[in-house]
């Protein structure tokens, strides 16, 4: 594409947005061009996020722009977590339809008192995570 947009390291490499959704590209770079473009996309994430932020600020404090506005959609949700909803809800449809916390909610919830239940039936699972040093 001749007017993309392109993101030029340090040693002056371009990476066109193009590339990033081409997986034959991709593929066909370096492990150093590959780490190299994934810390740029790292920095432009936190500059992206600081300028949705304050586009959000700006749209919240009644500031116009020209094709920019907010929208509004639905979300749905539980009236509330509330002990007579999940009972009427187990007896009609059974165990399935409420479910149980997360360890980190119930202890929030009940306090370290609740660690003793939580050893007996918490599952530990492992999970790669991707380090940036």
């Amino acid at each position: 594409m001749a007017n993309e947009i392109t993101i030029i390291d340090d040693f002056g490499q371009n990476f066109g947005l193009s590339l990033l959704n081409d997986k034959e590209q991709l593929q066909g770079l370096t492990n150093e061009q590959l780490e190299d473009l994934v810390y740029l996309i790292k920095h432009l994430k936190v500059g992206i996020s600081n300028v949705d932020k304050e586009l959000k600020g700006r749209l919240d404090d009644g500031s116009q722009f020209k094709h920019i506005t907010y929208g509004e959609s639905k979300t749905q949700s539980l009236a509330k977590d509330d002990e007579k909803i999940k009972k009427a809800f187990v007896k009609k449809h059974g165990w399935e339809s409420v479910e149980v916390k997360s360890p980190k909610q119930l202890k929030d919830l009940f306090g370290e008192k609740i660690q003793d239940d939580l050893d007996k039936v918490v599952v530990y699972d492992t999970q790669k995570r991707v380090k940036y040093e």
